[in-house]
């Protein structure tokens, strides 16, 4: 009944999915996928624990992520807030930065973020979660090319900040202008750095070596500034950020061209 009514994109599971028999499960999956054939379209199934092969599904993790790249796709499903998935009083909502240094990060890592919002009972979104929201658009109608359509690159980045630990409700993580982010273009033509902060000065890649032939190019996604770059003699590209600003308040990503890159060995 809700495949045939509602035909929809994604089906997430919440746990306990294993108290379904596989038999009824597997009918299930390729009734679905079967149906979504039909109608020309992708659709997505979730599961949270090992009761659906990662062949078909994905892995999901709540309030949480993958603390290095994997080979498969996943999905976190994240509130905007520090507390309830519902509306509460005094609920206190994350800081606009903080979401979109998050969504980065598991885009880096091979991964989607489901985000979450808390409207009230009458259907209303609260002003500060509106605000996010919108802060969130802004910065990827400027750096949305370093996100939407992109793959990841051989590492999800560099930096001092780690996270403690992967999976479900693994809490929160700042980061700082030392960390930096990796995804590459579809077609492999360009990779995306993504500063997860405002520098203060260049710009180090210390886990690529660049080879530079005359063709390498170093663009700031939303700005037309001239970005002087050069490879130091160990192969490290040094960006250099341009002096008049920064076009997003947080998180910043430079667009790399013309490079020949590989992964430094650690």
């Amino acid at each position: 009944e809700v495949i045939d009514n509602y035909q929809p994109d994604l089906i997430w599971f919440d746990s306990w999915l294993h108290e379904v028999p596989e038999k009824a499960r597997l009918e299930f999956a390729a009734y679905y996928y079967n149906r979504a054939r039909e109608w020309g379209r992708e659709v997505v199934i979730t599961r949270k624990q090992d009761d659906l092969p990662l062949s078909f599904s994905l892995e999901d993790f709540e309030k949480g992520r993958a603390d290095d790249l994997t080979e498969n796709v996943w999905l976190t499903d994240d509130t905007i807030s520090k507390g309830s998935w519902c509306y509460t009083k005094d609920l206190k909502i994350k800081a606009a930065d903080e979401v979109v240094d998050t969504l980065i990060d598991i885009v880096s890592k091979n991964g989607q973020l489901l985000l979450n919002i808390s409207p009230k009972s009458d259907g209303t979104i609260p002003r500060e979660q509106r605000e996010v929201l919108m802060k969130m658009g802004n910065w990827l109608k400027v750096n949305g090319d370093a996100i939407y359509g992109t793959r990841p690159w051989l590492v999800y980045g560099e930096g001092p900040t780690r996270m403690r630990k992967g999976g479900h409700f693994v809490g929160e993580v700042l980061y700082g202008p030392g960390d930096l982010r990796f995804t590459r273009s579809k077609d492999g033509k360009a990779l995306f750095v993504t500063v997860l902060g405002t520098p203060d000065g260049p710009v180090t890649l210390t886990r690529v070596v660049a080879k530079d032939a005359g063709k390498g190019k170093v663009r700031l996604l939303g700005s037309d500034a001239k970005i002087r770059h050069e490879v130091d003699p160990a192969g490290q590209l040094v960006i250099h950020p341009p002096g008049g600003g920064m076009p997003t308040p947080f998180a910043h990503s430079f667009r790399l061209t013309g490079f020949e890159l590989s992964l430094r060995d650690q």
